[in-house]
């Protein structure tokens, strides 16, 4: 073959070759076409240059592992090969490929052993290292892939399940195994794995699914329980899809996830929600929930309708229902308070009425808690409770706290006290009407009734009191409460009805106001314009009203008795010009009579009565006496008697007698000291008259009366004559001495 004829040969192999020249220092002698497109260099811009010059480019660093394998041949004369060599070939930027090239180092030797040549062969390897990474790369992906439906199916607790009915084979997958606890060799049938049901029910019901689904090839769903290979039982979600081939039963497939413990937080859930509903019912109030900012309710408790007489449904359906429910008086005050605080996102208490659907009123308290998002008020919810009890009893009280008062003060008259309590419980109670007659007589007679028809009043009024005499009369008679819910109805009332129905009186309580003797002195009713009976709440309220009334008129009458002995007392004192006194030890403060003081003939205004005051207005030459004597006394704890002188303002002398108790305080220690004092003065004077009187009576008369007593006897003894004259006028004027003396006696008894 000539040379000519290798070089045609050389030049159009397909395979790019490189001839290095070993004598010109490992330069290029020559490329082949194929190189010189591989190279994108033509063969005269690459002979005479380097091997390693020629492949070195920014992108190509390859000079080390070049120049490394030409060092090899050249030591050892055998081929040497570099493997999937990454070249990237140099062209535009968008014809710039990755080549991945085998290269085959190739020794050309002489005869005679001399190595002449090194032929470098470069085969182009891209599709195949391409496909292999291709390969790999689906390879690694389907793993992935694989693995991570695995991991999925793990982290799920679903596992798949495939059965080949034309094989009679049954499939499970890793995680379906994991589920059931089985080993990871255990091989499924169609049998076992409906033996891991746990009931026969649930086998007979998965099987006649699973063959409906077969039968019109059809998915199917359903949710069973198993017993695992290690007895643990476990709920599973089952979901699958059969399928035929050629009108042939063929598989199913599907998937099992096991839900055990979602069904366990469910039933927890369930149990939780149950438990909370179970709650919310149990609250002794409505539990609600509202948008803060219109007010529009999302959730009311069923207890609103034993509260209020709604139903939640009534409620949640009108939007401005609780605004529009509430008290006329309060609606304002209450919507304004919480929109305030809800606008100062703090929770709140307040109190406000509400009217029931049956027109009664009810006290709310409203406790609501403010729910907040990004700084702003987003829900509202809380819990209205009644207080309607709790506030009409504060309410009871601070009314009976002031008719108490009122009825203490000496110029109220009776009647306006009744009518001050009977309106103040009627304005607690709206619905009722009262009415408190006074039994007199066996008669009934109007005290207090002011919201009834004087009509009716009148009607009733000195009505008798007897067995069959409409509520008050009878309750009166048999000193006992008469419920008659039913007016038209009932018996007691067949002959007073026609009083009571045309003023739609429909319903009377009557509860007799008894003594402490055990009389009757009033009864106490409730009317209702509507058949009704008590409940235990309203029994409790006409027990307390009646109790207070009875401390009321009771109070009244003793008032009266006390201000009739009183009265009879204060007389007695200033009949007898006897007054009282007290005196506080310990505070040193004295209280006297209003008699005490016209003794000492002294003014409240004028003179404050004190221990020093009292002494200061003591007779010189009784003070010491008696300050010592009180001072004894109240040291001993023994009870006085004693004289004592006072002298008045106006200079006047009086005596008193007085009496004195010390009382002792829970530590024997002297508290009080109460006495009496009487004003014996005229007694004192009278006594000395007597006296006076005594002494004439002994001295004065006496001698006269001898005197006179001497002449007659002398006139009886002496003749009648001259001398006889003389004693007579002797005897007169004797007899005129005596009666004038006499006379003077008389007048100082009559004085006295």
């Amino acid at each position: 073959m000539s040379e000519h004829t290798y070089e045609w040969t050389f030049r159009l192999s397909p395979t790019p070759i490189l001839i290095i020249d070993v004598n010109s220092g490992f330069t290029v002698a020559a490329i082949n076409t194929a190189c010189e497109i591989l190279l994108n260099k033509t063969d005269a811009e690459v002979k005479g240059k380097g091997l390693t010059d020629v492949f070195f480019s920014a992108e190509n660093d390859h000079q080390s592992i070049l120049q490394e394998h030409l060092q090899k041949v050249c030591f050892d004369n055998q081929p040497h090969q570099i493997k999937e060599l990454k070249f990237i070939t140099d062209g535009r930027a968008d014809e710039t490929k990755v080549r991945y090239l085998n290269i085959l180092f190739t020794p050309s030797i002489t005869a005679k052993g001399a190595l002449l040549h090194i032929i470098v062969t470069i085969i182009d390897i891209t599709e195949i290292v391409t496909a292999r990474k291709t390969e790999s790369t689906i390879r690694e992906e389907l793993t992935y892939k694989e693995k991570f439906l695995s991991e999925t199916q793990r982290v799920a607790r679903s596992g798949s399940f495939e059965a080949d009915l034309m094989n009679n084979r049954m499939i499970w997958s890793d995680v379906m195994k994991e589920i059931h606890e089985v080993e990871p060799d255990y091989e499924p049938t169609l049998e076992s794995t409906l033996a891991f049901y746990s009931t026969e029910k649930q086998r007979m019901e998965m099987t006649e699914l699973a063959a409906a689904a077969v039968a019109n090839n059809s998915a199917f769903d359903i949710e069973v329980e198993i017993i695992t290979a290690k007895g643990n039982v476990r709920t599973l979600h089952c979901s699958g899809k059969a399928e035929q081939v050629n009108g042939e039963p063929a598989r199913v497939y599907g998937t099992a996830q096991d839900i055990t413990e979602e069904k366990k937080v469910a039933v927890a859930l369930k149990d939780s929600r149950n438990k909370y509903q179970d709650l919310v019912e149990a609250v002794d109030g409505i539990v609600w929930e509202a948008d803060a900012q219109t007010f529009t309710f999302t959730f009311v408790s069923e207890q609103v309708y034993s509260m209020l007489g709604y139903t939640a449904t009534q409620w949640l359906s009108e939007p401005n229902f609780w605004i529009d429910h509430i008290h006329k008086d309060d609606r304002e005050s209450a919507v304004n308070f919480c929109k305030q605080q809800i606008q100062n996102l703090r929770s709140h208490t307040f109190d406000y009425r509400m009217i029931r659907a049956d027109g009664n009123v009810v006290w709310i308290k409203d406790i609501v808690t403010v729910l907040c998002e990004d700084g702003q008020p987003k829900l509202l919810r809380g819990i209205l409770v009644d207080i309607t009890e709790t506030k009409q009893l504060a309410e009871l009280d601070h009314l009976e706290k002031e008719v108490l008062e009122l009825n203490s003060m000496q110029n109220t008259g009776l009647e306006e006290v009744l009518n001050a309590y009977v309106n103040g419980i009627e304005g607690l109670f709206p619905n009722m009407r009262f009415s408190v007659l006074k039994v007199q007589n066996n008669k009934l007679h109007k005290w207090s009734a002011p919201s009834l028809p004087d009509v009716y009043i009148d009607s009733i009024n000195g009505m008798d009191i007897g067995p069959e005499a409409g509520s008050c009369g009878t309750a009166a008679y048999l000193k006992e409460t008469v419920i008659v819910s039913d007016i038209e109805t009932d018996p007691k009332w067949a002959k007073y009805k026609h009083l009571a129905l045309p003023h739609n009186l429909r319903a009377c309580w009557s509860y007799p106001i008894i003594d402490a003797k055990g009389n009757v002195i009033a009864a106490f009713a409730v009317y209702y314009n509507t058949v009704k009976s008590p409940g235990p709440e309203e029994l409790n309220i006409i027990d307390r009203s009646s109790a207070i009334l009875k401390v009321i008129l009771e109070n009244r009458i003793f008032a009266d008795t006390i201000k009739e002995v009183n009265m009879l007392i204060t007389q007695g004192q200033e009949l007898a010009n006897f007054g009282n006194w007290q005196w506080d030890i310990v505070a040193n403060k004295v209280t006297w009579s209003d008699v005490l003081y016209n003794i000492y003939g002294v003014t409240r205004d004028a003179f404050k009565a004190t221990f020093e005051g009292y002494l200061t207005m003591l007779h010189p030459d009784d003070k010491e006496r008696v300050q010592q004597l009180i001072t004894g006394v109240v040291q001993s704890g023994e009870d006085t008697v004693f004289d004592e002188r006072i002298i008045r303002p106006d200079g006047e002398v009086r005596h008193l007698k007085s009496w004195g108790r010390v009382i002792m305080d829970e530590n024997g220690r002297p508290s009080k000291m109460i006495g009496a004092c009487l004003d014996i003065t005229k007694a004192i004077e009278s006594e000395a008259k007597m006296k006076e009187i005594a002494w004439m009576q002994s001295h004065v008369v006496r001698s006269p009366l001898a005197n006179l007593m001497g002449l007659v006897n002398l006139f009886k003894e002496t003749p009648p004559g001259a001398f006889q004259t003389e004693l007579v006028n002797d005897i007169q004027k004797t007899a005129y001495t005596l009666d004038s003396i006499i006379r003077d006696i008389s007048n100082k008894t009559g004085r006295s």
